[in-house]
């Protein structure tokens, strides 16, 4: 593939997280459960890997849970905190606009008593503190928030809920999966080493009370991912058996993966200053340049709250599988939206929640950038798109 341009379904693996996950793959293979040397060497390997992320995300090692992604995360943050706390109440605050994994949690907990009250995101696919704070209830117990937008990009206002569920004493889960990695912040229930990223204190969210990431979303190997969980929180856990991961998280530990995941985190974060602002320049560029050259073009999401290499561009009068199609002809790979639902060939979830004129809601291409991507790379997709959607429409 000449040109990869979906960085948000997947990222390829950082050099860092192939060199530390190689070793316990093939000479360092031990069992961490078991007691002999081997096996005290990966447990050892897992305990440093956990230290690394809260070092990282600015919170304690023992409030790093290991999961095999986002989708397991959010699982068993939203199952296992209702489970353990239903008794204090059963109302839940969500978005319209959250990923499947916590829409299908929280449908599933409907049928276990929860009520759950979904707001609605404006044009730009924001919500706000005062619509969070105007849906709270006696009986509420869990905000549901995703940090970053998948699809469209977008970023909500997570600090300020944060201080509002924690000024009201309630807790707040957050998918951050799109975040971790991407955009600096501090979960603020521990020092971490060094200085803190710019424009960020350590106070800033310590109103979330739980937050999912997925290691490939930043650099990591598939199947393996983390759920923070404050010291002090109660959760049940969704997969039984031993007692892995504070038992929390049963079964044994995907080494490999962990210490991957802990390296490309590290990695991220060491340059994402100078990343995030080259991709936010790139992207910018991007989204101009496509909607003054190309006709009937419109952005999705926030112009100014968004992910620094997201682009999500509806066309009007044409079907994005026709595009997405052309453009992988021509070496380059896009999405329509997410990438578990740009394959069943309907508009997506997000997209109608922005409510856009319906003669673009068929039409919507996902570009997603890396620190890799070069501004030659985004010259060729804009003239690929400018041909491909012209010869569409004239084809009409």
């Amino acid at each position: 593939m000449a040109i990869y341009l979906d960085n948000a379904a997947s990222m390829r693996a950082r050099a860092e997280a192939l060199s530390a996950a190689m070793p316990y793959m093939a000479e360092q293979f031990g069992n961490p459960s078991s007691v002999h040397t081997p096996g005290l060497s990966a447990k050892k390997a897992i305990q440093k890997a956990r230290e690394d992320i809260a070092t990282c995300l600015w919170c304690k090692p023992n409030e790093i849970v290991f999961t095999s992604g986002g989708t397991e995360s959010d699982n068993l943050a939203i199952k296992g905190f209702y489970e353990a706390n239903c008794e204090r109440g059963r109302h839940i605050i969500t978005t319209n606009i959250e990923h499947h994994a916590v829409i299908e949690s929280l449908a599933w907990l409907r049928g276990r008593s929860a009520e759950v009250t979904v707001l609605p995101v404006d044009g730009e696919g924001l919500i706000t503190p005062q619509q969070v704070a105007a849906a709270i209830r006696p009986d509420t117990i869990l905000i549901a928030v995703q940090y970053a937008n998948n699809e469209i990009g977008t970023v909500q206002p997570i600090a300020e809920i944060a201080a509002l569920a924690k000024e009201r004493g309630i807790a707040l889960f957050t998918d951050a999966v799109q975040a971790v990695g991407h955009i600096p912040f501090a979960l603020g229930s521990a020092e971490g080493a060094g200085k803190l990223p710019q424009g960020v204190t350590s106070q800033d969210f310590a109103g979330i009370t739980m937050l999912a990431a997925s290691s490939h979303k930043f650099g990591g190997p598939k199947g393996s991912g983390f759920l923070f969980v404050r010291e002090g929180t109660k959760i049940a856990p969704q997969m039984h058996g031993g007692p892995q991961e504070m038992r929390l998280r049963a079964g044994t530990e995907n080494v490999p993966g962990i210490v991957g995941t802990a390296a490309a985190l590290i990695s991220s974060c060491r340059e994402l200053r100078e990343s995030r602002a080259r991709m936010r320049a790139l992207s910018t560029s991007m989204i101009d340049r496509i909607l003054d050259e190309i006709p009937d073009s419109r952005l999705n999401g926030s112009r100014t709250s968004r992910l620094p290499g997201n682009v999500s561009i509806s066309f009007s009068g044409v079907e994005a599988a026709s595009v997405l199609v052309l453009l992988d002809m021509a070496g380059i790979a896009c999405s329509g939206g997410s990438a578990c639902t740009s394959a069943s060939g309907t508009v997506s979830h997000v997209i109608e929640a922005l409510h856009i004129p319906v003669e673009y809601e068929n039409g919507t291409v996902r570009m997603t950038l890396s620190p890799e991507t070069t501004r030659a790379e985004i010259e060729a997709v804009i003239a690929a798109l400018r041909e491909i959607v012209g010869k569409l429409r004239a084809g009409r």
